[in-house]
């Protein structure tokens, strides 16, 4: 099996590692199970992955993987001002944790449920929050010095946005079944919007934010 396949057959292997995880918590998830998803024999799991801590493990240092990217890139990557790469990065972190909504569940309920499976985690997700809030404080009291924002911390900005976008997903099938909340892409834009709004919001220099 080539390099290439091998690496192929690992990412199936933890998508359905994922999927088993969400739908049946850690402790119902079993390695057999997570064999049928992915379509693998027993001994080409085992070939990646020894146990299912290994397994859980990997999905979640997926995840943060995934997170820094949607965050870090789109900062790298965005042109013009802080408010503009701010927007760029609230607006990622809101579709990344609606496309993840069913793992960050699953994730919540496993850290109270098993908060043994997670101090290795809590570090490597820590290490990845201070590179983030390094770079992040240099672009943002570069800003607050020219007066084009308030001066924040940088840990405290993405805890709003984190909870901001993390509150909304968590809480909307419940605003769903009301009928006035709707289920569909232009809701969750027009949602995406109003976060954006309202961090960039509170960045405003008090001097802007005056009504006369």
């Amino acid at each position: 099996m080539s390099d290439k396949s091998k690496d192929s057959k690992r990412e199936e292997i933890l998508k359905a590692a994922e999927q088993e995880f969400i739908q049946k918590g850690y402790d119902g998830a079993r390695i057999m199970g997570i064999a049928e998803r992915a379509g693998v024999g027993h001994p080409l799991l085992y070939y990646h992955f020894k146990t299912k801590k290994e397994l859980f493990n990997n999905v979640v240092q997926q995840k943060i993987g995934l997170l820094r990217g949607a965050i870090m890139v789109s900062w790298d990557e965005s042109q013009g001002t802080v408010t503009n790469k701010l927007s760029n990065i609230i607006g990622e972190h809101f579709d990344f944790v609606k496309d993840n909504v069913g793992y960050l569940r699953f994730q919540f309920q496993e850290m109270e449920r098993h908060p043994e499976l997670f101090g290795k985690i809590k570090k490597t997700a820590q290490q990845e929050m201070d590179k983030m809030t390094e770079i992040l404080q240099k672009d943002l009291d570069s800003a607050a010095g020219e007066g084009a924002i308030e001066t924040i911390d940088a840990r405290t900005l993405l805890e709003d946005i984190l909870s901001l976008n993390l509150f909304f997903h968590l809480t909307a099938p419940s605003l769903h079944n009301f009928e006035c909340f709707k289920n569909d892409n232009d809701y969750y834009e027009k949602r995406k919007k109003e976060n954006i709004t309202l961090i960039l919001k509170r960045l405003t220099p008090k001097a802007s934010n005056t009504n006369f």
